[in-house]
């Protein structure tokens, strides 16, 4: 039985997605890759906390959308440049939730990887760690630093999701 990530993958090479638009980071890479992005948006409160439920710890302000249909991913091209490559974690809330996957690209690809296997929590980052995104596991589409504005602009032009 696959696991989780070579779900991901599989589903993006049926999707005939190229490695630009939709692609794990190697185990090399990932440690520090996910390392930064806790320090940049997550409280630790201690050294053993492990990498699961970020939303429930993220640093200063944010802010959030809930969607009754349980789509957040289908309005983040409104949010993203489609041209801009980010960091996208997968968590594997289903199975393990202390288990995050790290992959890269762009939003539209992601858009079509979620919109196939979207059952899972996830999050998006700016590369230069700018921004995050995440959908929790409760439909709610939640955005810090410099997202915020473009998820209130996203909310006063659609006042239901």
């Amino acid at each position: 039985m696959p696991g989780f990530k070579d779900e991901l993958l599989q589903l993006g090479k049926q999707l005939q997605l190229s490695f630009e638009a939709f692609d794990a980071v190697g185990i090399h890479a990932w440690p520090s890759v996910l390392h930064k992005i806790e320090a940049s948006f997550v409280v630790k409160t201690s050294s053993n906390t492990h990498f699961n439920w970020w939303w429930e710890s993220f640093k200063g302000p944010q802010f959030s959308l809930f969607f009754e249909n349980g789509q957040a991913y289908e309005c983040l091209d409104q949010l993203i440049d489609v041209q801009e490559q980010v960091w996208f974690v997968a968590c594997e809330s289903g199975r393990d939730p202390s288990k995050f996957w790290l992959f890269q690209g762009r939003i539209q690809a992601i858009q079509l990887i979620l919109r196939e296997h979207y059952a899972f929590e996830y999050y998006l980052v700016s590369k230069k760690y700018e921004w995050l995104l995440c959908e929790t596991d409760h439909d709610v589409l939640v955005g810090l630093k410099s997202v915020i504005p473009k998820m209130e602009a996203l909310q006063a032009a659609n006042r239901t999701f």
